[in-house]
């Protein structure tokens, strides 16, 4: 059979390891069950190495990175790999790949992503298809995935109200609200004695509709763990699992919390949609649900106004509250339907291997990949633990913006340009080891083999992935290869990936700065101007007679700058080059600030008026309308100021009425900063920045509170909580701060000064 693999566990028993797989196939779900596997490390072959009589030590062919001789030591179980590589360790003994999850190597070695084909003889065990040591490989596959959104309703103390649910199986939908109460149950509506007869309907619920994707918002930190506590309360197994076993919650150092159910998969909003790539103004499910599906929650208010009337609701309106949790469910499956979360993610893990609770980890997607192609050329990676990172790269070149307003702005822009280096010059760990073997030296003088390499074959065949995904339309696949590939530079200039070595993120960069250096030379000696270069793109001024014709203009210098690099790059390095850089828009108008620490042009700051189908809308980059730390205040007038710029009104009278109303109050719901926290508000000695001044008047409040983000308003008395509700605003801390550098950036262009225009004196010279 063929299937999609949900989720994996390693248990040690008394007869050794055992590795499960739980893959939905197109019938059911079927756990596969590993235990004939042993988990492995290597040592070298000269190491002195005296473990216990389970350990058995074998010759291979393979050699370190180094050159060394290596064995394999195997396991009679994880613990025991665990147990012997920390013995080894303090006993001064080097070990290779002991970080390795025996789980995670099993199906790398099989390169087994995602999809699944096995065989083998089922048994059924307590309800549930079991497949015991199945031969297994790699296997495209499409399977349709279930999901049950849950959503449970709360007391600001610790009293559970109800618990939501809304379930979609293909065409088959289900909802339901489990909530305490005597009133007759209706179609969607069931009323409880107590606590534990909600709890158990809930979780016999779950255990019908059989889900492979449980999900909702916090679902993990918040619904998850309440119910864990209360089912311990009540002496209740939260035996949520496929096989019966009880949910298991963990939370990771910087990523967040996990939770492990057997066999099921769990999509906690907030998470999801970042490592999606999706942004808002915040992520609470109003805002998110309002700026997608163009609706909301049933009560708006948030904190312990939320909380008071949720409370008021169970005592005096019951329906309301079950139509409110409800909803909740239903907007969290409607959230992933629009943005086709489900398939988005099912895609990348079809392409780097990593299952749901590790899809954000790209070193070990990168392992996944490469170790078994290393492992096929007779070597051994070092432990994560031992790579020593010697040295940052320098990123990649970004010109001193040409200052001011530009007409006619066409941008070319390289595709996937550190992908597209690394084949090209065959920037590879392996080559890098091999680069006494027809070399070739790279700007930077690092010599990689032309021939002897891994890494450029792995991208040709993304390459090559992601053009037929743009052919098929297939956003999502197309965007699962493109956050893949781009992976690949950041993974091997990073401390956490085991192939880390200073000359490869260095070698790929440097490359870069030369490619882009390069071409801003051959642009200007053909007649152009360059007003700005950021790492991968050129901004391009058009000369007068190409107005009219700027796409096709556009579209023949990409086509002489590749036509320059290739004959370039194979008079210079004797290779192919795969670069390459298109035509990719244009801008009526680009404006430039001046660098708010030098007199030069900035960098990374720019707003354009794109022109694209008959329709011009204005794109801002880093610039403070696209910034989350600062006020929407500052970002609507920063966005109308330019507006008027761009249609050479002016701005004088614009300026001083924006200052005039805000005094007014008229602008105070635009006032809120909100800035998250980089660590717990105890760490912050040194500094003390404004946000963790509010952030402490809240712990002052109420100290159990757990805060990672702060809305706060600036006062005559400092930052304070918006929850505090002052009123004593600091309305020139915001025209000093929030208005006032927003309009130098374009005034000094106008030889406009924003104190006269504020205090009247200034004369128009208009």
């Amino acid at each position: 059979m063929k299937g999609f693999i949900l989720s994996d566990n390693i248990i040690d028993g008394p007869h050794g390891m055992t590795i499960e797989y739980w893959v939905k196939t197109e019938k059911n779900p079927v756990k596969l069950v590993i235990t004939s596997e042993k988990p492995i490390f290597f040592v070298e072959r000269r190491a002195d190495v005296r473990l216990g009589a389970d350990v058995e030590r074998k010759q291979l062919n393979l050699k370190s990175f180094n050159g060394a001789e290596v064995d394999g030591l195997y396991f009679k179980d994880y613990r025991s790999l665990l147990n012997a590589r920390e013995s080894l360790s303090s006993s001064g003994v080097r070990t290779y790949e002991s970080d390795v999850r025996p789980n995670e190597r099993f199906l790398m070695e099989r390169f087994i992503s995602g999809g699944v084909e096995f065989q083998g003889d089922a048994k059924e065990v307590s309800g549930v298809q079991v497949v015991t040591n199945p031969k297994m490989q790699k296997a495209d596959v499409e399977v349709s995935l279930s999901t049950l959104s849950f959503d449970i309703e709360t007391s600001l103390g610790d009293d559970l109200y109800s618990i939501g649910i809304h379930h979609i199986d293909g065409d088959v939908e289900y909802k339901k609200v489990h909530i305490i109460g005597e009133l007759p149950n209706t179609n969607e509506v069931q009323f409880h004695p107590g606590e534990r007869e909600v709890i158990l309907a809930f979780i016999n619920d779950l255990r019908k509709l059989d889900p492979d994707i449980i999900c909702g918002w916090h679902v993990v930190g918040f619904d998850l763990a309440f119910l864990e506590r209360k089912c311990r309360a009540l002496g209740i197994k939260f035996s949520l699992g496929r096989d019966g076993s009880e949910v298991r919650l963990v939370e990771r150092k910087g990523s967040g919390h996990f939770a492990d159910i057997a066999g099921r998969v769990v999509f906690d909003g907030p998470w999801l949609l970042k490592q999606a790539f999706h942004n808002f103004e915040n992520y609470r499910l109003d805002t998110v649900a309002n700026e997608v599906l163009g609706t909301g929650k049933d009560i708006d208010s948030t904190g312990s106004d939320k909380v008071s009337e949720i409370t008021r609701r169970f005592h005096e309106d019951k329906m309301g509250l079950a139509k409110y949790n409800l909803l909740d469910c239903t907007l969290v499956l409607d959230i992933y339907e629009k943005l086709n979360i489900v398939d988005h993610y099912v895609k990348r893990i079809k392409y780097s291997g990593m299952l749901m609770d590790r899809i954000s980890s790209s070193a070990k997607a990168f392992d996944h990949i490469y170790l078994p192609l290393i492992h096929r050329k007779g070597l051994v990676a070092n432990n994560v633990i031992d790579t020593q990172k010697d040295a940052s790269s320098l990123g990649g070149y970004v010109m001193d913006g040409i200052k001011g307003l530009h007409e006619h702005v066409i941008v070319l822009d390289f595709k996937s340009l550190y992908p597209t280096i690394i084949k090209t010059f065959k920037i590879d760990p392996y080559s890098r080891l091999k680069g006494d073997i027809n070399s070739l030296t790279t700007v930077n003088g690092v010599n990689f083999s032309k021939t002897e390499h891994i890494l450029p074959g792995i991208i040709d065949g993304l390459l090559n992935l992601r053009s037929i995904a743009k052919h098929k339309k297939d956003a999502n696949l197309s965007q699962a290869v493109k956050i893949l590939m781009n992976s690949f530079y950041g993974v091997m200039g990073s401390g956490g990936c085991r192939f880390y070595h200073a000359d490869l993120p260095q070698s790929i960069t440097q490359t870069g700065q030369w490619l882009l250096k390069e071409t801003i030379s051959y642009i200007e000696e053909n007649g152009h101007r360059v007003v700005y270069g950021d790492t991968d793109s050129l901004f391009i001024k058009l000369n007068f007679l190409e107005i009219g014709a700027r796409d096709r203009v556009g579209k023949e210098i990409a086509t002489k700058v590749n036509s320059h690099l290739e004959s370039k790059i194979k008079s210079k390095f004797g290779v192919e080059s795969f670069l390459e850089i298109e035509y990719e828009k244009y801008f009526s108008k680009l404006f430039i600030p001046e660098s708010r620490s030098t007199d030069k042009g900035a960098k990374k700051r720019y707003v354009g008026l794109l022109e694209k189908e008959n329709s011009s809308k204005l794109h801002f980059s880093g610039m403070e309308f696209v910034r989350s730390d600062w006020t929407k205040l500052a970002k609507n007038f920063q966005f109308d100021l330019i507006t008027k710029f761009f249609a050479e009104e002016k701005v004088e009278e614009f300026i001083k009425d924006y200052v005039k109303r805000l005094k007014d109050s008229e602008f105070d719901n635009l006032l809120v900063y909100k800035k998250r926290l980089s660590k717990p508000v105890e760490e912050y000695i040194k500094t003390v920045p404004p946000h963790v001044k509010a952030a402490k008047l809240l712990l002052e409040k109420d100290p159990k509170l757990f805060i990672k983000d702060v809305s706060y308003l600036m006062t005559f008395r400092g930052p304070i909580p918006i929850e505090f509700n002052p009123t004593d605003i600091d309305y020139q801390h915001y025209i000093d701060k929030q208005i006032a550098p927003l309009a130098t950036d374009v005034l000094k262009f106008l030889n406009l000064s924003f104190d006269d225009i504020i205090s009247g004196s200034q004369m128009s010279l208009f």
